[in-house]
């Protein structure tokens, strides 16, 4: 009858000679003893191999990196930016009043004016009693029933005609077909009045063909004058020095940001803006660092929203307003708070002393521009604009801005943020491993799983089985020899 011990030793024979594990087999059955010695050296150098690549294999994907790909992708039709356009200039001197003017001294200038430091600060005759703008006279500087962001809508940079009688955008086609004013939306950045092109989020135009920069072209033309003689801004006291217009290609979804985003381009110059679209896919952590917060005052998440919401936040708890750029419920920024206060902790934001926790998000599109210029307006233009508009060819090279902005091929560029290692590529470099080094797959493991679970079976069927205690029986005694032994004892 076989006992314990001889079927444990049946049941390793028998997973040795009949696995898939390379070399268990031959260390069994290898006619020298010295030739099972190294089969089994092998099997263990093997086996250490197989953990040192495993544990390796397994750092290598929780250390969570990425890979980039790039590729270029061709369209018959592709999304045509918004654009935004504002002026430097955020107030025109010849609409707003002497009040008005008074009123925003402290943002333009870094104080509060009176009539006559106004004039003389901004070159202006003296007072008279003409109906001009800015002849309207304050014995006192009004403090009162103003609002900045009121003033800069009416008194500022306008695509349309306006009071003046002549427009400030003095053409505009998209594809080869007229708009105006009323194809543009409104919005507040630091450069006072902004307008947008194509801002709808639900139908955003789109390009066909490739462009080449003119008119007849199939994307945007824009001539604007830009009005330098009634600029209210100098750089001394914290205002605008520059002439011109910034510009800026941003995704329909995203509010612009102006200040930091934004394309600047100067009178007296044509500029060709060839569009290029980028879209990014990023990863969601551990991989990446993507992500979305639920904003207050803008959806979808984009990044920048978030900055803008940042700079309101800090903004409001520093100064206790809302200044006229800026999302927020706070009450209105004055002109004296905005030039004391808000530039202020806008200054601590760009050095970095201020901090805005805005993830990047997962999935966002891009937009930027290979800018060339060529000089504006060559010498029969000019003639012609004096002929429809009575301007000097000294005015149009100081104040007109032509800007052409088209896509040349159609086509965008995808960036995507891949892990490094997979789990399925983490499975199969194992996969490749354990054949490689042990001769294993996945019916192997079944077999390992097997015969331990044949082990820990009979181990638990030993311990619960009662033991049976040998006794030895006792040997026959002869009695009657022992009887003669202890009658001759007793006798004796």
């Amino acid at each position: 009858m076989p006992t314990e011990e001889t079927t444990e030793v049946d049941l390793e024979e028998d997973f040795a000679s009949s696995t898939s594990l390379h070399g268990f087999n031959r260390a069994m059955v290898a006619p020298y003893r010295f030739l099972r010695y190294l089969w089994i050296l092998a099997i263990l150098a093997s086996n250490g191999a197989f953990a040192y690549m495993f544990i390796s294999m397994l750092q290598d994907y929780f250390k969570y990196h990425t890979i980039t790909d790039m590729t270029l992708e061709f369209a018959d039709e592709i999304t045509f930016p918004a654009v935004t356009i504002c002026n430097y200039n955020r107030v025109d001197l010849d609409l707003a009043t002497m009040e008005e003017l008074q009123y925003l001294s402290p943002m333009l200038y870094g104080s509060s004016m009176d009539e006559a430091a106004l004039r003389a600060w901004l070159d202006l005759p003296a007072a008279d009693n003409s109906s001009s703008a800015v002849n309207s006279t304050s014995a006192t500087t009004p403090t009162t029933g103003f609002n900045v962001a009121d003033i800069i809508r009416r008194k500022g940079f306008d695509l349309g005609i306006g009071s003046r009688g002549w427009p400030r955008m003095v053409g505009c086609t998209f594809k080869g077909q007229l708009c105006n004013s009323e194809n543009f939306t409104h919005s507040y950045s630091v450069y006072g009045n902004c307008y947008t092109f194509n801002g709808d989020r639900s139908s955003p135009l789109q390009q066909t063909m490739e462009g080449t920069g003119f008119p007849s072209s199939n994307g945007l033309q824009i001539i604007l004058d830009v009005m330098d003689q009634f600029s209210t801004e100098t750089v001394s006291t914290g205002g605008h020095g520059e002439v011109g217009i910034r510009v800026l290609l941003h995704d329909q979804t995203e509010p612009p940001v102006m200040d930091s985003q934004a394309v600047a381009l100067a009178p007296g110059n044509h500029a060709f803006m060839a569009v290029r679209q980028t879209r990014y896919r990023n990863h969601e952590p551990p991989w990446g660092k993507c992500g979305e917060l639920q904003l207050v005052h803008y959806d979808p998440y984009t990044l920048p929203a978030c900055l803008l919401e940042c700079r309101s936040r800090h903004v409001e708890q520093a100064c206790q307003c809302t200044p006229y750029f800026l999302p927020g419920t706070a009450t209105p920024c004055e002109p004296q708070p905005i030039f004391q206060c808000v530039n202020q902790v806008l200054n601590q934001l760009v050095a970095g002393e201020l901090k805005c926790d805005c993830p990047i998000p997962c999935t966002m599109t891009k937009y930027g521009a290979s800018v060339t210029y060529a000089g504006y307006p060559n010498r029969l233009t000019k003639k012609s604009y004096n002929a429809a508009y009575n301007l000097t060819p000294d005015y149009i090279r100081e104040n007109g801005v032509v800007l052409d902005i088209y896509y040349d091929t159609l086509n965008y560029q995808k960036i995507s943020q891949l892990k490094a290692v997979d789990s399925g590529q983490l499975a199969s470099n194992m996969g490749g491993m354990m054949g490689l080094f042990i001769g294993a797959s996945v019916m192997t493991i079944l077999e390992v799983a097997e015969y331990l679970g044949l082990k820990l079976s009979r181990f638990c069927t030993r311990k619960q089985r009662p033991h049976a205690i040998n006794v030895e029986p006792a040997a026959r005694k002869n009695t009657t020899e022992e009887s003669t032994k202890s009658r001759d004892i007793f006798f004796q």
